[in-house]
């Protein structure tokens, strides 16, 4: 980057909760151990009255000008240690949401819905 440019400003940058959403979704489900994301009662609302299906179910983020908090809602496999899992989680979603938007991540917070035996 030219040195010259650095620090300039040409304009705002408007980073949409849904794209935030999608990062941490196609993180948390590369994560070993999580069978699925789940929908909590606005997700279901949506689809069952509104007839809309929301992408990404299973995560919302709650922002605050340059800071974010991420709610997931996972269904973990059988036999697996859940607070790996969800430490795996935090730690991937932290880091990538964070590398590729800029935003200060200050919590994941992970809530297990279920076990799925397969």
């Amino acid at each position: 980057m030219d040195s010259q440019n650095e620090g300039q400003v040409y304009g705002e940058l408007n980073i949409e909760d849904e794209v935030i959403i999608q990062y941490a979704a196609d993180e948390i489900i590369k994560t070993d151990g999580v069978s699925r994301l789940v929908g909590g009662i606005t997700e279901s609302f949506s689809k069952n009255i509104l007839g809309r299906e929301s992408t990404n179910q299973g995560v919302r983020v709650v922002r605050d000008d340059n800071k974010a908090s991420i709610d997931v809602h996972i269904i973990i496999k059988y036999g697996v240690n859940i607070p790996q899992v969800a430490f795996e989680i935090q730690s991937k979603v932290k880091e990538v949401v964070e590398s590729s938007t800029g935003l200060k991540i200050e919590a994941v917070n992970i809530s297990v819905e279920g076990v799925e035996k397969r």
